[in-house]
């Protein structure tokens, strides 16, 4: 990722969760003697959904537009050069720099660019005085997998109940985990389908 941060410059650096990060930081660099294990729960409002399948199976969340808008949460990370921070979040996050997101408030510069929700990041930000910068996970709509014989396979939105029931028990059992562990807040309709179809309720 192509930026103009100076990496002189020391900042405090927000990072924004909503699923495996707040139970499974590993290794990113969060401060855990604050909040709920390094969680605060008064992130931005974000639209939040089940909508990515990953490359071991699991229905995990990612923004998307039309999704219904929920409270995030976020975390405040020990490194204090942003391009190092990124850095951070994609090695965890298993993806490139370019899939992170970022926002600063001193040089008032959104990543991507064309990031639909910039002003609900923006706003937060704002009200927050001790706060330099933000950065997240911004991974894209992915409801496609590959199937025994290496054929792309799509699911629609409205049948991935049945697509985690149809996985082989191994997957399921990693989907189940994410599913049931994700944060109170995040309660979209998805999660309250499977709810109902494969009692994955919450595990506090």
């Amino acid at each position: 990722m192509k930026n103009s941060y100076d990496n002189c410059v020391t900042m405090k650096i927000a990072i924004l969760g909503w699923g495996s990060l707040i139970w499974d930081s590993r290794n990113l660099e969060i401060d855990k003697t604050i909040g709920q294990n390094g969680w605060y729960p008064d992130g931005p409002m974000l639209p939040i959904e089940f909508f990515r399948i990953s490359s071991d199976g699991r229905l995990t969340l990612v923004i998307d537009p039309d999704a219904e808008k929920l409270q995030t949460l976020y975390s405040i990370s020990q490194i204090e050069k942003l391009d190092h921070a990124i850095l951070n979040l994609a090695v965890r996050e298993g993806c490139g720099r370019n899939k992170i997101g970022c926002y600063s408030k001193d040089l008032k510069e959104l990543l991507p660019y064309d990031f639909q929700f910039g002003q609900s990041i923006k706003s937060w930000i704002d009200d927050k005085q001790n706060i330099d910068a933000v950065i997240w996970t911004n991974l894209s709509v992915k409801l496609s997998y590959k199937n025994g014989g290496g054929i792309e396979v799509n699911v629609d939105k409205n049948k991935l109940t049945t697509y985690l029931k149809k996985i082989s028990s191994n997957k399921q059992a990693m989907a189940e985990e994410y599913i049931r562990k994700a944060p109170i807040s995040i309660f979209t309709p998805i999660r309250s389908a499977i709810e109902k179809e494969l009692g994955w309720t919450i595990i506090v």
